[in-house]
């Protein structure tokens, strides 16, 4: 889902505001091997699709916050890090890939269906 479907309007948002957003809507973080496993089974990827996993960011060996991001821009599929840092602007077209945080899987099936 892209940060505007998150409900933001601006051109960009936080990475800390659309995590917050996502959580507020039932979804939780991706464990970062998400990724690599991502990369490795998506073949059929779209030429021009960027999916940033919605993760806790990881350190570079010197320190600096990098979440990951599962791409095809053209000349292959890839496997890239970003800029992982809680104020690092994105752009609301951007999409994420998020998991169903176990408190709104729980709720949804206490509930029963509907």
């Amino acid at each position: 889902m892209s940060a505007a479907e998150l409900g933001f309007q601006t051109d960009t948002a936080s990475l800390a505001d659309i995590y917050a957003r996502a959580q507020q809507l039932g979804f939780g973080l991706a464990a970062a091997a998400v990724a690599p496993h991502l990369r490795l089974q998506y073949f059929d990827q779209p030429i021009g699709e960027f999916l940033i996993i919605g993760m806790e960011p990881i350190k570079t060996w010197k320190g600096e916050p990098v979440i990951l991001t599962v791409a095809n821009g053209g000349a292959g599929l890839i496997l890239i890090g970003q800029d992982g840092s809680a104020d690092a602007e994105i752009p609301v077209a951007s999409r994420f890939l998020f998991v169903r945080s176990n408190e709104a899987a729980l709720a949804k099936t206490a509930q029963g269906p509907r």
